[in-house]
């Protein structure tokens, strides 16, 4: 019996997930909700064989909480569900620990068979994953996301530095490291980057889905 929490902030998704899972007998939902944190909260609560995750959900994203799931030592097997078909998303999951990625219009066709796959210790990830790395090959810091939020922010190298209790050059260094890791040449660039992929999610004081 392979036992499941999924969460997804799509109502109509989730009944039909449900409807999915609870038709085959080597499945066991211990759990379902509608944001992240509350999924982590199950999962820890629970500590079931795999985790359904959306991609982009209030509270964490699916990604940020597989994170926090491998930080845990947690025995739960992640898997995230997306209509992003995009390589850095990927990528970002996979440094997370993410084991599959299943793309939503494809859920329903592949899905059971990835758990099964996934269940058992597979990590289908890297099949996903491009020959050449796409953005940031290094893991973004706790520091680096608080300076990320502060630049969506619209705070200055001085006001951030003033925030953080750091000094303006510890600032530009993070600044510099954020664009380098996710090969960005600008502000703007690394803001839109930042809102895009979701990495503003998980920093402290975020409210990006």
């Amino acid at each position: 019996m392979i036992s499941i929490v999924f969460a997804d902030d799509h109502t109509m998704l989730r009944q039909g997930l449900r409807l999915l899972l609870e038709r085959d007998p080597d499945i066991s939902i211990v759990g379902e909700c509608g944001r992240g944190d509350d999924a982590l909260e199950l999962i820890r609560r629970n500590r079931p064989d795999v985790a359904l995750l959306d991609i982009a959900m209030p509270g964490d994203d699916g990604i940020s909480v597989a994170g926090k799931i491998a930080r845990d030592g947690l025995p739960t097997a992640v898997i995230i569900l997306t209509t992003h078909d995009d390589p850095q998303m990927m990528q970002r999951a996979s440094i997370a620990g993410v084991r599959g990625y299943v793309l939503k219009d494809r859920a329903f066709e592949m899905l059971l068979d990835i758990i099964r796959q996934v269940a058992a210790g597979a990590a289908l990830l890297k099949d996903y994953l491009p020959d050449h790395p796409v953005g940031p090959l290094e893991p973004i810091t706790e520091r680096e996301r608080e300076v990320l939020l502060l630049i969506s922010l619209g705070l200055t190298n001085r006001l951030i530095a003033q925030q953080l209790g750091i000094s303006i050059k510890t600032v530009d260094t993070h600044r510099t490291n954020l664009m380098r890791k996710l090969d960005l040449h600008s502000t703007a660039e690394l803001v839109r980057h930042a809102y895009r992929t979701g990495l503003l999610s998980s920093a402290p004081g975020s409210s990006q889905p």
